[in-house]
Parts: C-alpha cells; structure tokens; sequence
C-alpha cells in the first residue's frame, strides 16, 4: 500500500479537522494557499489542542468525573500520535537543512 505524502491529515490520524498538508488540487498559488511556515504552525497548534485536551480528560477522569475509560485512552493515544509525527517530521526538517547546508559549501 503506497501513502500519498500530500494527502495525510490529521483527521485520518487524530480525528481532527484539519490537514497537516494541503490537498493537491485544493489550492492554487494565487488562490490563498498557505506557506509552509503557516501548515507548519497550524498542525503544531493541533498537536497542542490534542495534548490540553487529552490532559483535561485524564484530569477529569482523575478527579471522579464521570467519563468512559475508553474515551480518556483514544484522547491520549490520539495526541501521542499526532506528537509522534509532529516529532517524525521535525526530525526530516533537521536532516534536510543538515543535508542543505553540506551541499551548499
């Protein structure tokens, strides 16, 4: 099974709304498309959302509140992931510039 790198979102890892990358085909360059720098922060702003919200519910779940276990685990699997990734592509940004930087002297 082959993964089309523009197409993974955070909805398919984490349930959530947005798209860590921009569907081919959805923007144009004069149509308002993002900067790498603004997909870049708005995916670790959901990453941060996934962590504040899987820390409430183990809170909550702490304090007596009354929630499903499988509820707080799915929260706290779903941010470990998408914190996994954050760190995955972090790590490709780093070889990158590293790789860029030898080349260029």
């Amino acid at each position: 099974m082959r993964i089309d790198p523009t197409a993974l979102s955070l909805q398919s890892l984490g349930g959530m709304q947005n798209s860590v990358l921009p569907s081919a085909g959805t923007q144009s360059a004069g149509q308002g498309a993002k900067s790498f720098g603004q997909v870049l922060s708005d995916s670790l702003s959901e990453v941060n959302k996934a962590q504040q919200h899987a820390g409430d519910m183990n809170t909550r779940f702490a304090a007596g509140e009354k929630l499903d276990v499988h509820d707080v685990m799915i929260a706290s699997q779903e941010a470990g992931v998408m914190l996994s990734l954050a760190v995955q592509v972090r790590n490709k940004v780093v070889d990158g510039f590293q790789e860029i930087m030898r080349t260029s002297m």
